[in-house]
């Protein structure tokens, strides 16, 4: 309970204070929105009335990234949690907008879920669990994300990509301060899949996404931003699709910002 409040106050404070902070440009978002969407398409059907999951708000709360909104126009079901009270407030605020019912977000902890086992027909976690500080808490969260999702229901599941070129610069810039949010522990695609196979989860597919070198990147579209408004937005979108089709490739691994894997509920022998 203890570690539980802490983490909301953490995440309370950090809501307050990131709209008057840029972290991220629109057209960067919209992109990473498309991206998830598309991993969705592939990966699951949505259809009306599917009980949808997505395990936190942050991008529904702040940002262009946000792909819920889009789903709860095909399923009449969706429902969405955090665990800090701002962030779920936010989400809730900025979803009226669209004329979505925002009666299913919740505050609560992905570890500890108030939803009944076997209730939810599909379950995304996108970049929710590589915010915790030890991968007991990783397993801990896999395990409840296992017990509310019905057998032979889909989990999608991101997470920071720990084989990538550019982790040690990642690692450096955590350790310089200049992460916007903590950054917690994760795995590369070779350890979550026995993670996952041990749960009780058969590992369907799995891929990387996002093939982007995300600081330069950020840098680039803010500075020709300021150059000449979005005059150069057709071109960065030109190098982002191209970026894309890194994907299709054996060294996806190494590229892609985020593992991603498809992994079904089984029986338990």
């Amino acid at each position: 309970m203890a570690e539980r409040i802490k983490f909301s106050k953490y995440w309370d404070q950090v809501a307050r204070e990131w709209p008057q902070k840029s972290h991220s440009s629109q057209l960067l978002a919209e992109h990473k929105r498309k991206t998830h969407l598309d991993l969705v398409a592939r990966w699951a059907e949505v259809t009306n009335n599917q009980r949808i999951l997505k395990t936190d708000l942050f991008e529904e709360a702040f940002g262009a990234d946000q792909f819920l909104f889009d789903l709860a126009k095909v399923s009449n079901n969706v429902m969405g949690m955090d665990i800090s009270w701002e962030i779920t407030s936010q989400a809730k605020r900025k979803v009226k907008h669209y004329g979505l019912d925002a009666s299913k977000y919740i505050c609560c902890d992905v570890k500890q879920l108030p939803l009944r086992s076997d209730s939810i027909d599909l379950i995304i976690s996108n970049s929710t669990l590589d915010h915790f500080p030890d991968k007991t808490d990783i397993i801990a969260a896999l395990q409840e994300l296992r017990r509310v999702l019905c057998i032979g229901s889909t989990l999608i599941i991101t997470l920071d990509n720990k084989g990538k070129l550019g982790e040690p610069f990642r690692r450096l810039w955590i350790l310089l301060g200049l992460a916007p949010c903590f950054q917690g522990k994760t795995y590369s695609i070779e350890e979550l899949k026995p993670v996952l196979q041990d749960l009780g989860f058969s590992v369907e597919d799995t891929t990387a996404i996002i093939h982007q070198p995300m600081f330069f990147l950020k840098m680039t579209v803010r500075v020709l931003h300021k150059l000449s408004a979005k005059k150069f937005d057709p071109l960065i979108k030109k190098i982002l699709v191209l970026l894309d089709t890194l994907e299709k490739r054996r060294t996806k691994y190494l590229t892609g910002l985020y593992i991603a894997v498809k992994a079904v509920k089984v029986e338990m022998p």
